[in-house]
């Protein structure tokens, strides 16, 4: 499998069939799609592969720890517009609190800007996903428009945070 990017503890591979029983498993977890989703679903083996299937061929990564050699979540554009390019990120509860959503933004924001030439990077986090808003101030990502009111994949009410990422203050 072709390694599209990399990082020091990370590489970023295309989303591919062989990891299809990851994606269910961490896309029915709560601890997941409490915060990607706006409403509650399971997703299935086929699901997952038809996403796959239309996916393949976009800039959305599946993001494999270099040391085990095995995938710990995704990453990438999910929508390009105008030159602006809406990114997404999830990592496995077994990887998270160990700073690989830094590493992992930081270097989608370089492939958007060097690689696909977008001009403008954002995102839309939930509001009671407070750990990643955090981390998206941090790298250098504001808040901007009025939060929308929805639902998370679990049924909570929560709203929808509007990011843009300050291109001047890359790192």
């Amino acid at each position: 499998m072709e390694t599209i990017m990399e990082t020091e503890r990370v590489y970023f591979v295309r989303m591919n069939e062989k990891y299809v029983d990851f994606y269910v498993e961490n896309m029915n977890n709560p601890e997941i799609y409490q915060y990607i989703s706006n409403s509650p679903r399971i997703y299935t083996r086929e699901d997952e592969m038809g996403w796959i299937k239309a996916n393949k061929d976009t800039d959305q990564f599946t993001v494999i720890e270099k040391v085990t050699n095995k995938p710990i979540g995704t990453a990438g554009f999910h929508e390009i517009k105008n030159e602006t390019g809406e990114i997404g990120i999830w990592i496995t509860p077994t990887a998270q609190d160990k700073h690989y959503g830094q590493e992992i933004i930081k270097r989608i924001i370089d492939y958007g800007y060097n690689v696909m030439n977008v001009k403008r990077i954002t995102l839309k986090v939930h509001e009671n996903n407070p750990r990643a808003v955090h981390v998206y101030e941090k790298i250098g990502f504001y808040k901007n428009g009025r939060p929308k009111k929805i639902t998370d994949g679990i049924g909570n009410p929560t709203r929808s945070i509007h990011m843009t990422y300050r291109k001047e203050r890359r790192n």
